[in-house]
């Protein structure tokens, strides 16, 4: 206390001489200082918005903007308005971005601008509870959760995950196999092959996607038959977190001021707590049979991570941040796998293409594995072909990024953009790949996901023709519409659509059948080996 009296004393007995004019260059560099900024704000209100169709007073664009293939709209306002457009709803912005350049440059080199979700109170504050890192906000605690992610999800943990993948991919391609034979009496309708009926493989491939992520997230795989399947099975495509990926968004958040009406009167506040109640349930059970499952699994390596960090989470955080993965995979890849289809039946020529290769590098003695992945560029190639420029982005607007346009810009992926053509990947090494997002929200499972889908390419092209069904009244072939899908929704799979499936040989079911008696019966071993690998005994 006698040193601060001191020092206090000393300086008001400091000359005025040697005080006044420092504090007159403070003062200065104050005025300085405040001056710039509110100049350059002035300056920053005074930007135009970007261009975008017309508004009317009060309620915006609410009638002109699209419910339904909205995609389609934003790809037709690129060629009127350019590649960042403008619409307005009620009192929020929405800034669409339409060709590479434009979601580069904003959510990629602007990260630290554009790195938070636009705010859902059903999804993020009634359904998740703020649980749900694909709808939290960026902030120090999504940090926390991308970091637990990190160690499960980077390129060394999808290697290890590979004969995960292999024995997944391999199952399907068995499945794929019975769901073609016809049943006790059935007629197929088809001169080509009495062997195989026409079926949709969607229940296949959210199967295979399901047991992938569920096997990796909670350590036991989904096999059809098995008890407890079907109800997982029927939860990845009802639970909360699902709907809000494939459909709308809630009206609620539409009409926010609904928030504030008291809870007694708001059923849809209660329709929400029941939605949190039976999801958190859900992930909360999992999580604790995860944790005592022999071997290897996510949730073990987020509960080590939670300990080592000592970061003091509940174990309902912990079972959301599993959860989510399983969720968040689950319809991306089923919804990738039934484009591959189409695309297949569309442009049977590429398949051929692909098959050939297949052939040649693989023959008819073996399954094709990932040691082959360096000579078969052209499946990876299939998987891809699955204030900014002087405008005012306001604060708090929505900033999407179009990717039906932006995998449309000519400009960058060439004239025949709109076309089906995995060659335009092997004919250059510079082409941006967007499917995973931008900037500090790229999708955690990209390394998992991508390994997942080339072995699933691969075998599926080793194994089977594919082919659009006869129709029995014309006995022309059906024509799948690359079209046909949902109109609403983040993740768009195509519409429900039956395919045939011919094995391309009598070589493919023995095979297959060889494999899986000498793969299939061990997994605990499987996952001990990989929670070896990673050090966590």
């Amino acid at each position: 206390m006698e040193d601060l009296a001191r020092d206090r004393d000393s300086l008001l007995s400091r000359p005025l001489y040697i005080l006044f004019p420092l504090s007159l260059v403070v003062s200065v560099c104050l005025y300085l200082l405040t001056s710039r900024l509110r100049h350059a704000r002035q300056r920053y209100s005074k930007l135009p918005l970007p261009p975008g169709p017309p508004q009317l007073p009060i309620v915006g664009n609410f009638f002109n903007v699209p419910l339904h293939l909205s995609w389609l709209t934003h790809y037709q306002w690129r060629q009127v308005y350019g590649p960042v457009v403008h619409f307005k709803v009620g009192g929020q912005s929405t800034i669409v971005l339409t060709t590479v350049e434009a979601a580069h440059e904003i959510l990629n080199k602007r990260a630290s601008n554009y790195s938070d979700r636009s705010f859902s109170y059903m999804a993020t504050e009634l359904v998740s509870k703020g649980y749900n890192m694909l709808l939290r906000q960026y902030d120090p605690h999504l940090r926390l959760h991308q970091r637990l992610h990190v160690h499960g999800l980077n390129p060394r943990s999808a290697m290890l995950y590979q004969p995960i993948q292999e024995l997944e991919s391999l199952q399907l391609v068995k499945d794929i196999l019975a769901g073609g034979k016809p049943k006790p009496g059935q007629h197929t309708g088809e001169k080509q092959s009495a062997e195989v009926v026409p079926h949709d493989p969607h229940w296949e491939f959210r199967r295979a996607s399901a047991s992938s992520m569920s096997l990796i997230v909670w350590g036991y795989r989904l096999l059809k038959g098995q008890p407890g399947t079907e109800e997982e099975m029927d939860f990845f495509n009802k639970c909360p977190t699902s709907v809000i990926l494939k459909g709308p968004f809630p009206w609620i958040d539409t009409f926010t001021w609904l928030k504030h009406v008291p809870y007694c009167i708001s059923p849809w506040k209660r329709a929400g707590e029941k939605c949190h109640e039976s999801e958190a349930a859900h992930h909360v059970a999992n999580f604790r049979r995860a944790l005592k499952q022999p071997g290897y699994n996510i949730s073990k390596q987020i509960a080590h991570g939670v300990d080592r960090l000592n970061a003091g989470m509940s174990e309902t955080e912990m079972a959301w941040i599993s959860g989510t993965l399983t969720l968040a995979n689950g319809e991306t890849s089923v919804s990738i796998l039934c484009w591959f289809v189409v695309a297949m039946i569309t442009y049977p020529h590429m398949m051929h293409k692909a098959q050939a290769t297949l052939d040649q590098v693989v023959g008819r003695e073996r399954l094709p594995v990932y040691a082959d992945r360096a000579q078969l560029p052209y499946i990876d190639a299939m998987i891809e072909e699955d204030e900014y420029m002087g405008y005012r982005i306001p604060k708090g607007a929505i900033v999407a990024a179009s990717q039906w346009a932006i995998t449309r810009d000519k400009n960058v992926f060439g004239a025949d953009s709109d076309d089906f053509r995995p060659e335009r990947w092997l004919e250059r090494d510079d082409l941006p790949k967007t499917s995973f997002g931008y900037g500090r929200r790229l999708c955690p499972g990209r390394h998992v996901g991508r390994e997942g889908l080339w072995i699933m390419f691969a075998r599926l092209l080793w194994a089977f023709e594919m082919e659009a069904p006869t129709d029995p009244a014309t006995l022309k072939k059906k024509v799948i519409d690359p079209m046909a899908m949902p109109t609403l929704g983040i993740v768009i799979a195509p519409e429900p659509f039956e395919a045939l499936f011919h094995p391309r040989g009598e070589w493919v079911e023995k095979l297959v059948h060889r494999e899986l008696e000498n793969s299939g019966k061990d997994v605990d071993s499987l996952m001990e080996q990989v929670e070896m690998a990673k050090g966590l005994q």
